[in-house]
């Protein structure tokens, strides 16, 4: 099991390819954040202010993670070397969804003490890699964010933890049927859904801009997103645990391959599977998904796609909301982002038909502050882009 606070970020520090990632990081072991000064080509500490709890709220959204554990203040002596390598906060321009930076100053912090902080730990694994279409049965543990969403006690879709009160989804989950809360439930921690751990829907907040809920005539399944609110906090073990969000600015990679994990049905006219599967399937690029003989320029910059050209392997019914998975490089440790969520496609593992999935990157924002604002408002609401 992973324990809160393990934060482990470097950016540049132990990989080259990592300087095209966002400029923000937590220098090991202290946990210090450092943010890159791209005009000075310098990293900069953080100098203590004011803003303290909100600068590392902030920060550990930025990076990908959901929660700030704990922050603090150390002190940075005279003879470090580190004089002159500080940033100051212009504390009136701090908020959520503006990038740390643009709050941010060159100083020479009179008092050198710098922030530091710790973020909920996300996006491992107790077990290694070792149906979704043309999948393989998982193992226990093996994806322990993914969850099964029910509705009268029947699987419907898939979720991602990313917290431990908060779960991500599509909002196609959630038609004006399915929207008594109170007859949802979260199954997690387990192979079969049956036997799994039950929580309790307090909220659900989908995207008011998802077109078919505005008019079902409407064939644009853009900002197919939606977040759930848990009534209790889970409890974290090696079998449940939050997936990392993506970093603020980190962009798909085309050809990166990724994994796609459900329960939902193991082929078109099948039936959902007993045992949750697993399918790796690349990122295709969207000039090429938008072809003639694909999609036909259907996919807008809030979706992206991935699959193989000759199909064979693809999420399906039921697999909707579920997690699409890819590990960064911007860790020292191996870590899963949450790249994409199951939204839709023309069959299932059909040849120049691959799945189709929320660009989840696109609505960081959209998430925060949705969490924010209805963590506290039982029921369904929706809200509008931020």
């Amino acid at each position: 099991p992973t324990k809160a606070g393990a934060f482990l970020y470097g950016v540049c520090m132990f990989s080259p390819c990592l300087c095209r990632f966002p400029p923000v990081q937590v220098n090991l072991p202290d946990q210090r954040i450092q943010v890159y000064d791209s005009t000075q080509k310098r990293w900069r500490q953080i100098c203590s202010s004011s803003a303290n709890e909100l600068l590392a709220s902030i920060s550990c959204e930025e990076v990908g993670f959901i929660s700030v554990v704990n922050y603090s203040v150390t002190s940075v002596p005279e003879a470090s070397g580190d004089g002159g390598e500080f940033f100051c906060v212009r504390t009136n321009e701090l908020s959520y969804g503006k990038k740390i930076k643009d709050s941010l100053f060159p100083c020479d912090c009179e008092n050198r003490e710098v922030l530091t902080i710790q973020c909920q730990d996300c996006g491992r694994r107790s077990f290694a890699v070792d149906r979704i279409v043309g999948g393989v049965d998982s193992r226990q543990g093996s994806w322990p964010w993914q969850v099964s969403l029910q509705y009268d006690g029947v699987h419907q879709c898939g979720g991602s933890i990313i917290s431990n009160r908060w779960i991500v989804s599509a909002a196609h989950c959630f038609p004006e049927r399915y929207r008594f809360v109170n007859r949802w439930r979260v199954l997690l921690g387990s192979i079969k859904p049956v036997n799994a751990n039950v929580a309790e829907v307090k909220t659900i907040v989908y995207h008011s801009s998802y077109l078919p809920f505005v008019d079902s005539n409407i064939d644009d399944n853009s900002r197919d997103i939606a977040v759930l609110a848990l009534t209790q906090p889970l409890t974290f073990n090696e079998n449940v645990q939050p997936v990392c969000l993506p970093a603020y600015g980190q962009r798909l990679i085309d050809g990166q391959m990724g994994t796609v994990t459900g329960w939902g049905n193991v082929d078109y006219y099948g039936h959902l599977a007993d045992v949750l599967q697993e399918v790796h399937v690349p990122i295709i690029s969207d000039a090429v998904c938008n072809a003639p003989d694909y999609y036909d320029n259907q996919i807008t910059t809030t979706m992206f796609c991935a699959g193989f050209e000759k199909g064979g392997t693809d999420a399906c019914q039921g697999d909707s909301g579920g997690p699409y998975v890819a590990e960064d490089c911007l860790s020292k440790m191996s870590r899963y982002r949450l790249l994409g969520v199951v939204s839709w496609g023309t069959g299932c593992a059909m040849p120049k038909k691959p799945g189709v999935y929320t660009r989840v990157s696109r609505f960081l924002p959209w998430i925060s502050t949705a969490m924010r604002n209805y963590q506290n408002s039982p029921g369904v609401h929706k809200m509008a882009r931020t």
